[in-house]
């Protein structure tokens, strides 16, 4: 209300994702969502329906895909042939003990899950960007540890395994978890197709490994990307280089508002929200459910 903002940046709470993004959209503002998009797949539909309604360049910060190897690998995803199946896994180790307490533990502020919430999206819309598959399908496992933390209830997951099904008939499989202790941050995935295959082993964000059927894996690295088409190498091998990445490609979206962005729009959101909503609906129900 006191001054006049191009853009927000908004880093709270899931609980509360949908009434700052409201407010900023009314008031002609562009926005960055943390994901995940909302506390549920109707405040994200609505989001979608304002942020096209008011024309505003809308995102939510899945940072993951500005990587110059991830970059890479989606450039030459063809190389490998038809996909036959993804398999990776998201893990960290930060909440291994249980005196670890914040709010993502509990639904109110964080949504229905919280593992899966707050690192499997990441891993999600990662291997649907590199590979152009959509996953339509889930069977889950959601399994909590601890019924307190810091002499907090519970009622989150801290491991969540996932099965899943892509509309070009791939097969997947995921395994996260914050509770691996000794390890930092690890976002790996395999990805095989019927000519040859990538993987990524998460431990260093600038290789990865490509093979064609018989031959070896071949290392590749890459350390810088040009995403913006402007002839200019942006280094873009670590965490803060990334995220500049992105921010970068946000503020020039709004300038240039025909530019073809690789940042995840709100519809990608809602998408991933239609995803964890089918994640936990199928762990409650010990059932396959289908993504929509």
């Amino acid at each position: 209300e006191k001054e006049k903002l191009d853009s927000v940046h908004i880093c709270t709470s899931n609980d509360v994702h949908f009434d700052i993004a409201k407010l900023a959209l009314n008031k002609g503002v562009h926005v960055i969502l943390e994901k995940p998009m909302t506390i549920d797949v109707k405040e994200a539909l609505e989001l979608v329906q304002l942020a096209k309604e008011k024309n505003l360049v809308a995102k939510v910060h899945f940072h993951n895909r500005f990587y110059a190897i991830n970059q890479y690998i989606k450039e030459h995803i063809k190389d490998i042939g038809p996909i036959m199946s993804i398999h990776g896994e998201y893990s960290q180790g930060w909440a291994t003990e249980q005196k670890v307490f914040n709010w993502r533990y509990q639904q109110k502020y964080g949504g229905n899950t919280r593992v899966i919430a707050d690192i499997g999206t990441h891993y999600f819309d990662l291997v649907e960007y590199v590979t152009g598959h959509k996953i339509v399908a889930v069977s889950a496992l959601l399994h909590q540890v601890y019924d307190k933390r810091a002499g907090h209830n519970i009622d989150t997951e801290d491991i969540g395994v996932v099965m899943y099904k892509t509309d070009k008939n791939a097969v997947g499989t995921a395994l996260f978890t914050q509770s691996l202790a000794g390890v930092g941050n690890k976002l790996s995935f395999n990805i095989a197709g019927q000519t040859g295959s990538f993987i990524s082993e998460g431990t260093d964000s600038t290789k990865a490994y490509f093979a064609k059927v018989n031959e070896d894996q071949k290392l590749i690295t890459q350390t810088k990307i040009n995403t913006l088409k402007n002839k200019q190498m942006y280094p873009a091998s670590h965490f803060m280089e990334a995220f500049k990445e992105a921010f970068r490609q946000f503020y020039y979206e709004i300038e240039h508002k025909d530019f073809n962005s690789d940042y995840a729009n709100f519809e990608d959101g809602l998408h991933s929200m239609k995803l964890l909503d089918a994640i936990y609906q199928s762990h409650i129900t010990k059932q396959w459910v289908l993504v929509r």
